[in-house]
């Protein structure tokens, strides 16, 4: 009785490990795969008033700042961050920065001519609850002085409300005003939306608020 309660221990034991295993491998396959959206340029010959700036690891985020910018005919700035490659040290460095809250990494740019802006789209994914350390880098650079801003994200698990708060008083700080949070859970790994029904679900959330964001005071 003893040897066989012995080997269900054993056994149970074993089979944990290999999920653990299994969902580490797992999740360093999805990390290390960038889903590439359909690319975006603006139309208009005259000059937007509407900026989508986004930083994005591993395409999703990038993703949904296109449809934005898509919606408004907007210009669009990609903020590039070579700290965090998509690979395994990437990751590592991501996840340690974010729960040490890190706010200040070098990106590319460092800062962008707001003048002629007035609602600007601010995004990037969620690492540990709150947004990914090249958007605090940029917003502690840049100039948001009389801009309407509106920050999006992507996550898999969820953020934290005061995580948020945080960010919306940096923003503040450097004369910005929020007049809206957007996201997309994409869910753990083991059950994501496709990268295809983030972009309809992107489109979604524009479609819905567009007319509130352009007409609020």
């Amino acid at each position: 009785m003893k040897a066989r309660t012995r080997n269900v221990l054993i056994g149970t034991a074993a089979f944990i490990l290999v999920a653990a295993i299994a969902s580490f491998v797992l999740v360093q396959v999805k990390d290390r795969t960038y889903f590439h959206s359909p690319p975006y340029a603006p139309r208009q010959t005259d000059a937007s008033d509407v900026l989508v700036v986004y930083y994005s690891r591993s395409g999703n985020t990038e993703a949904m700042a296109r449809e934005i910018a898509r919606k408004f005919d907007a210009d669009i700035v990609q903020i590039e961050a070579d700290k965090y490659p998509i690979d395994y040290k990437g990751w590592r460095s991501a996840s340690k920065d974010a729960d040490e809250q890190v706010t200040m990494v070098r990106i590319e740019p460092e800062v962008v001519d707001m003048e002629k802006y007035r609602l600007v789209f601010l995004g990037s994914p969620i690492w540990w609850y709150r947004p990914a350390p090249p958007l605090w880098a940029f917003v502690a650079k840049n100039d948001f002085r009389e801009k309407k801003i509106v920050l999006f994200n992507t996550f898999n698990s969820r953020f934290k409300f005061e995580e948020i708060e945080k960010f919306r008083k940096e923003i503040e700080q450097k004369g910005g005003r929020v007049i809206d949070h957007i996201f997309i859970r994409r869910g753990r790994v083991y059950y994501q939306i496709s990268g295809e029904q983030l972009i309809e679900q992107s489109r979604g959330i524009v479609e819905t608020k567009m007319k509130e964001w352009m007409m609020s005071q």
